[in-house]
Parts: C-alpha cells; structure tokens; sequence
C-alpha cells in the first residue's frame, strides 16, 4: 500500500481545492511539521540523536555499568549539551547541537519559516471571504463573489492530490470567481531558481486531477521579508535558461505545455509590512466582526515578533 494510501486510509482526503478545510487541520499540520522534522525539537536530526546517545552509553568507562547508571551518566551529558546551546537573548544566533524545550520554542517561533507557513494556513483558514476578496482584488482582477478555501502544504493536501513533483506552500482558491492563488511564503530570502516552472506544473496536475476547474484564473504572489523579483518575463527568461543548461535534469520544465500556463500565470510580490500595512486599512475602514480583528491584530503581533523583522536575516 503506497504512502499516500495509508494516509487517506486514517485521515480522509480532499477531492477539489473548493473542499473547504477547518482551521483545526492547521494544528494537526503543526504537528506533523514537528514529527516529520524532529531536528527543529531535538536542534540535530533523529540519527545523529540516536548515533550520539549510542556513542555515550558505548564509552569505555561505563563498561560492566547498570542501566539506571548508563542512564544517569546519558541525562547528565544530554543536560550539559542542552545548557551549552541554548541562547537567552530573543534573537541570538543558534549553537549548534543538541537543545532544550526552550531553545527548540525559540528557534521555530522567531527563525523559522516553516513554521510561519503554518501560522499563516491557520490565519488564512480563518480570514473572511470579504477579506481575502479585497487582499488579492490587489494583484489579480475577479468578481468578487463566492466563498474561499485555503490549502496548506500537509499530508492532507500531497496525499489527496498525490504531487510529488514540487511543495507549495499555500494554496487559496475561489470555486465561484474560478480564481486560484499560490502564497509562496518567505522569511527574507529569495525564490528558488525553478519555482515559477513548478508551480505552473502544479497548476497542470491540478488541472488534470481534477482539483480545480479548467481556465481558472493562477496567480504567483510571493510573501517575504523585504520585496521580492515578481517580473514574470524576467523570472521565466531566467528559469528556461537554467533548464536549458540542464536539460536532463530539468526536461520536465522544458515542455511546451508549460509554456501556454506561464503566459496563462500572474505574479505579484507582498512584503509583510505591506501586509500589515493592508491590514491595518482594512480594519480602518470596514465593518470588522471583534473574532477578525482580534484575528489580524493577533497575527500582526506574530509577524512583528519574527528574526527578520528586526535582523534583516
């Protein structure tokens, strides 16, 4: 039974992007995150975990020893290594190794972008259809009308759709406006060098799947700390050329299919200033129920909080 199987089989799965998802899912998403990547709880991967735990209770001088005092010496140097690493200021640099409860909290709350990924499905999940009506009527032109579903990248959303050519970061999608949004998320860094071309070969496995419907409207809006390339003919030029000096690797990129979704496909670049910025306004001057401005104003202060608000990193 492949992967994929077995998690429809325990979890469900959705049959279209206009599948509406609770914001409950995001916590479940959480913690997937956190199993699937336990180097962000332990500060070092499972095996180099297991290998290091293996080294200690090896060493020579605990030879002929019981298990209670194996153990002890093993909670004595796991205590050491995890009071060696952990930073006590918001935005220190991380120690490599092994980390506390508290550091590992610290890492993914203020440096990571994975987990700010999750915070924005969950805060997505739970925005008004108004409001995400008047955020991407920003970028992208639609009448709007009908109600939005949000996707996170997650178990749910790979074993569903069953796309393993490329990882998406979140999805929103308009059944009735036939409009669907890629929010590829980024703390302050830049976009990868392919990432127009898989994502136009995501809208095409959508497409074929079944997952939205033919001529919907695809818009590319990148998120980042600090105003990010969103030229799409400067973007494609460079992709191809980079495909092109390696066509074996990249022949999936090169077909002329993709092509007709590259014109077909819309960029537009947001930082997260201008976001709150957005947000702001938009609480100014609308009819606000208190769940979302407590809902905006609470994600304000999660954005505000990150490194790379205050680091430039």
């Amino acid at each position: 039974m492949k992967a994929a199987e077995k998690y429809r089989r325990v979890f469900g799965s959705v049959r279209h992007l206009k599948d509406q998802i609770s914001w409950t899912t995001g916590l479940t998403n959480m913690v997937e995150f956190l199993a699937w990547e336990p180097k962000q709880i332990l500060g070092i991967t499972k095996k180099q975990y297991v290998r290091q735990i293996i080294e200690w209770a090896t060493q020579p001088e605990l030879a002929g020893k019981s298990v209670e005092e194996i153990e002890h010496a093993i909670i004595k140097k796991l205590n050491a290594k995890m009071h060696d690493t952990e930073q006590l200021g918001t935005y220190s640099s991380q120690r490599v190794g092994i980390c506390h409860p508290r550091e590992a909290v610290r890492r993914v709350k203020f440096f990571s972008e994975e987990y700010l990924n999750k915070e924005f499905d969950i805060f997505l999940s739970l925005c008004s259809d108004v409001y995400l009506d008047s955020f991407y009527q920003q970028f992208i032109a639609f009448e709007p009308n009908g109600s939005w579903s949000t996707h996170g990248n997650s178990g749910l959303f790979e074993a569903s759709t069953e796309l393993k050519a490329m990882y998406m970061d979140n999805l929103a999608y308009n059944h009735q406006a036939n409009v669907l949004v890629a929010n590829e998320l980024k703390f302050n860094g830049r976009k990868n060098p392919d990432q127009l071309l898989k994502y136009c070969v995501m809208y095409e496995h959508l497409l074929e799947k079944g997952f939205i419907d033919k001529g919907a409207k695809f818009l590319l809006l990148f998120i980042g700390g600090s105003e990010l390339e969103h030229n799409k003919q400067r973007l494609a030029d460079r992709e191809l050329a980079l495909c092109h000096k390696r066509p074996k690797k990249y022949q999936h990129l090169l077909r002329p299919e993709l092509l007709d979704i590259v014109d077909h496909l819309q960029v537009a670049s947001i930082t997260w200033s201008a976001l709150i910025a957005f947000n702001q306004r938009y609480l100014a001057e609308n009819e606000v129920s208190q769940v979302e401005q407590k809902l905006l104003r609470g994600f304000h202060q999660s954005l505000k909080a990150k490194s790379f608000m205050h680091l430039g990193v």
